[in-house]
Formats: structure tokens, sequence, C-alpha cells
């Protein structure tokens, strides 16, 4: 079962409908209270028994999934933290009437994607999740490079990695006017050292280890793939019910089991 690790702007939704057109009808965008459990997936596969792959920002690979018999194969995006926090807040401000101050939002997210990896703010802990539960790392800025390596790290015929770009910002104003702000980007750094130490890691050693398990022709699967780009829209009746299924069923039913509860 594969397993996102989905950092908020990290291209997660290009990449959930990746696996949404990859797997229709084995794929679960999860729905869960903040980190998942293995009974939020037990109860999942009552929609999906031929669960192929989950995603959602519930999915953290220090939970209890290995505890109940699953094998999640753990993977996830990175992104420059600064790039990222910016678009964090641009995004997270984009649909509120009256803006947060930059500063009093910015002391709830620090270190996140460490914390998301790890529970923590400690790099050294991250890393070692990294390295022994986390099987693929890619890289924004790396895209299309990362979906190579992440076909061949993967393994299965099904998984159509040609994509389409989703939820891209229409205005780039509010992170353009973070970045371009001196006290604002010393900030972001103050307030995330131990993601760009835990950034530097996967880029420089698992990232690194991952293009040379890969070989020689990595360059030119790529180009076989940005030659491909966009990918096409599939309209299928195997795709409509999937749609049907987690939009009219596993959504509705989870969350008033949920509230039920």
């Amino acid at each position: 079962m594969l397993a996102h690790v989905h950092i908020m702007k990290t291209a997660g939704q290009t990449f959930r409908a990746i696996l949404r057109q990859s797997f229709p009808g084995k794929h679960c965008d999860l729905i869960a209270t903040k980190a998942a459990t293995a009974g939020d997936i037990s109860w999942a596969k009552r929609f999906y028994p031929g669960l192929k792959s989950i995603a959602g920002h519930c999915v953290r690979p220090y939970t209890d999934f290995e505890s109940a018999g699953l094998t999640p194969r753990y993977f996830t995006f990175f992104r420059d933290p600064l790039q990222r926090c910016a678009s964090h807040y641009q995004f997270s401000m984009e649909r509120k009437t009256q803006r947060i101050p930059f500063e009093e939002w910015l002391l709830c997210v620090p270190n996140f994607h460490t914390r998301i990896l790890s529970d923590s703010q400690n790099a050294d802990r991250a890393i070692e999740i990294l390295e022994k539960k986390i099987g693929f790392v890619g890289f924004v800025e790396r895209f299309n490079e990362s979906l190579v390596l992440f076909k061949h790290w993967c393994g299965d015929e099904e998984l159509n990695i040609q994509y389409r770009s989703i939820n891209v910002a229409p205005d780039n104003r509010i992170k353009q006017e973070i970045l371009g702000n001196p006290k604002y980007v010393a900030m972001i750094e103050e307030c995330h050292q131990s993601d760009r130490v835990v950034y530097a890691y996967a880029r420089d050693v698992i990232y690194t280890r991952q293009i040379k398990q890969f070989g020689p022709t990595l360059p030119a699967k790529m180009q076989e793939l940005e030659d491909s780009l966009p990918g096409p829209t599939i309209l299928s009746f195997k795709h409509f019910a999937a749609t049907a299924k987690r939009d009219m069923l596993y959504k509705p039913l989870t969350r008033y089991v949920r509230r039920a509860a």
C-alpha cells in the first residue's frame, strides 16, 4: 500500500490526481482526525477492499499501521522551506476575509515538515524516520525527475505519471510580499532551522542515492515524460465510479460516523 505523507504546498494535489488516475477505485483520500490510525485504514478498506494507495495530510509515518499488520510504503515530497512556508501562508490567507498577521501565523507552523515526519521539531529524529520508514523522497523543484524516480521505486505497471498541474496559485502577490521582506525571510529561516537540516539531508544523501540506483537512463526517461505533458484527461466508467464512491459514499459516511462517535 503506497502511503503519501503529504506536506502542505509540495504539489500534493497534483500527486493525488496521479494516484487517483492510476488506481481508480483502489486509491483513498484518507479522512482522519490528525494522524490516521490503523482503524482509519480498516474503515477505508470497507469501501476500498483492493486498496493500493492512500494520501492525505493525516498520513504520518510515526503511526501504528505496522502493528495492525499493514505494510505501508511511505513516500513524501520536499520543497525548499522558505518557498514552502511563503506558499503555505498565501494558501491559508486566500480563503480568509481578514488576513492573520504573518508574524502571528508563523508561530503556529515552525519546522512544519519535520513535525509532520516525526511529531517533533527534532531534525535527527526526522532523518532517522526518513532512513528507516520513508521509502522514497521527491522534490518539487525537480518534480518531473522525481516522478520518473518514483515510478521506478513503485514498480507498479498501473502507475501513470503523466499529469496536469492542480491547485496552482492564480496570484502570487501574498507570497511575493513575504519573500520580498527581509524581516519575514529571516523569521522563516529562524523558525525552520530543523526543516533546513532535514531538507538538505534528503536532497544530498537520499535523493542522490535514488538517482544512482536508477542509473544512466534517467535523463532520457525524464525527456520522455516531459514530451508527453500535459497528460490527457482520462474519462472512463472506472474513474467515474471511483469519484462517485469517494464523494457519495466514503466521505459522507466517514464524516457521519465521526460526528456520531
